[in-house]
Parts: C-alpha cells; sequence; structure tokens
C-alpha cells in the first residue's frame, strides 16, 4: 500500500469514530475531500478495502445505507475487553478477555459508544475501585440487559452472578443465548421485571439507559447497592452529566470515574468517602 493509500484509510477510519451520528458514504467522502485532495475513483478504493478487510460495513435504517465500524470480526472495546462473533478466535494478550455476542435485534453489540462507555467503567469499577476484591460472591445487576453483553464482561471480569433484567421479550431471548455462548448461562440469570421489583444488595450495578430513567431510578439504585459497591451509568449526552451526579450526589453516590464518546458519556458512582 502506498502511504497516500494509507492516509486515505487512515482518514476514512478516523472520520466513522471520530462521527458522533452515522454517515452515508456520500457525506463520508466530502468530509474527507475536505481534509485531504482525493478523487471518488480513489475514495472508492479505499471504501472498497475497508469493508472487505472487515474494518467498516454497511448498515441499512429506514431505507438508507450508512457506513459504520464493523463487528463482524473482534473489535477491542476496553483496555481488556475484545468482543467478537462466535465463530471468530482472537488471539488474546495477558489478561485480555474475549465476550462472544451474536449478532440480533437486542442494543448492546458495541457498535454504540454508550455500550463501550460502560464496558470501560465496569473494567474502571473492578480494577480500580476493586469492588469485587476479596468477595467471592460478588453480585452485578444490569437494569435493561439487552444482549447481556454488561454481564457477559463483568463476569468473565471477575464478578460471580449477575441478574439481568429487561422488558423485551427479544432481549431476554438474545442475553440467554449470547449467556449460553460465553458458557455462563447457569451464573447469569435474566428476568422479565422491572428493576424496582427485585431485592438484594448488588456489588455493582449496571444501567445503560437514557437520562429520564436514569434519574427515575436513582433512589433504587442507590439503595441497592453494598457499602463498598458502585454504579456504572451509560447512555448519557454531555449535556446531561452536570445534572445527573447531582442527582446522585444527593444520594451518597460521588462520581469516581467519567468518560466521553462522540457527545455521550458515562460514569462510574460509588458512596461518597470510598475510593
Amino acid at each position: 500500500m502506498t502511504l497516500f493509500k494509507e492516509v486515505i484509510h487512515h482518514k476514512i477510519l478516523r472520520m466513522i469514530a471520530d462521527h458522533a451520528n452515522k454517515i452515508t458514504s456520500r457525506d463520508l467522502e466530502k468530509k474527507v475531500g475536505q481534509e485531504i485532495s482525493v478523487g471518488r475513483r480513489e475514495f472508492q478504493a479505499a471504501l472498497k478495502a475497508l469493508i472487505a478487510e472487515g474494518e467498516l460495513a454497511y448498515t441499512y435504517l429506514y431505507g438508507c445505507t450508512f457506513i459504520e465500524k464493523s463487528f463482524s470480526r473482534p473489535v477491542r472495546v476496553g483496555s481488556r475487553v475484545i468482543l467478537t462473533p462466535p465463530e471468530r478466535h482472537p488471539v488474546l494478550d495477558g489478561s485480555d478477555i474475549a465476550v462472544m455476542l451474536r449478532p440480533g435485534a437486542s442494543f448492546g453489540c458495541g457498535q454504540h459508544p454508550t455500550t463501550r462507555l460502560a464496558i470501560q467503567g465496569i473494567e474502571y469499577a473492578l480494577k480500580t475501585l476493586r469492588v469485587c476484591d476479596g468477595i467471592p460472591d460478588a453480585t452485578l445487576l444490569d437494569i435493561g440487559t439487552g444482549s447481556g453483553v454488561l454481564a457477559i464482561c463483568a463476569l468473565k471480569l471477575g464478578m460471580h452472578r449477575a441478574t439481568g433484567t429487561d422488558m423485551d421479550p427479544c432481549a431476554i431471548d438474545e442475553a440467554g443465548e449470547n449467556a449460553q455462548i460465553n458458557g455462563l448461562s447457569q451464573r447469569f440469570t435474566i428476568l422479565d421485571v422491572p428493576a424496582e421489583e427485585i431485592n438484594g444488595q448488588f456489588h455493582l450495578i449496571a444501567a445503560n439507559l437514557r437520562y429520564p430513567t436514569l434519574a427515575q431510578l436513582s433512589p433504587y439504585i442507590a439503595s441497592h447497592i453494598c457499602g463498598k459497591g458502585a454504579a456504572v451509568l451509560s447512555g448519557i449526552r454531555e449535556e446531561e452529566i452536570e445534572e445527573l451526579k447531582w442527582i446522585y450526589s444527593g444520594l451518597n453516590l460521588e462520581c469516581r470515574w467519567e468518560a466521553t464518546e462522540n457527545g455521550w458519556a458515562g460514569l462510574v458512582l460509588s458512596q461518597e468517602g470510598l475510593s
């Protein structure tokens, strides 16, 4: 590959990574052309090569075609977590873990920034806050489990048991299938009831939901976290961060970690005075 072709490939991949919304091939070509001088034939050849290599993929929504990062191959989404289709077998380094997901209709296969932020938040809670260190029966509650990806990541990263809840029958089926693929069916319980109907205390609560629901659930989340536990919240727009942190600080949960990607944010909260 010539140096110029490498530049085109890099620009296309960066544009996809930095773009907050879905982008069409035509708009992508315009944006790349604004930064470097590239002909239509050169752009199309580079895009075709990236799709053939599995870096990018065409997706379809409401009759329109978009270009997005491909998840048909192993993709790193955290410092340790690699998401992969079941038929692919990534080479793992050191403490890496592979989470196998079968593509489906449920939310949470890694394409959206909120999923990646939630996974990174779980990594932080377990590695830096050490919420399950020395606890052989550490438990997780995943509210709105979707594909089950957050619970599966947490289990593979060291949690002992997980409970996921979702009101979507499709999510219940797909989360169960993904748990089975990862050999975690015995440790991952999936319920089709509202979170408020689940009793007990949890060492980690994960919720990748929109701001109004996270605000509404704040009393429940705060009252169901074990003393040294933490909450991982995602699905938050950047302009909603401060208000949501204020709501949870009133419940004695302070922000320990915050990250953003393409206008979305993820938070890790734990009780004031704990670290």
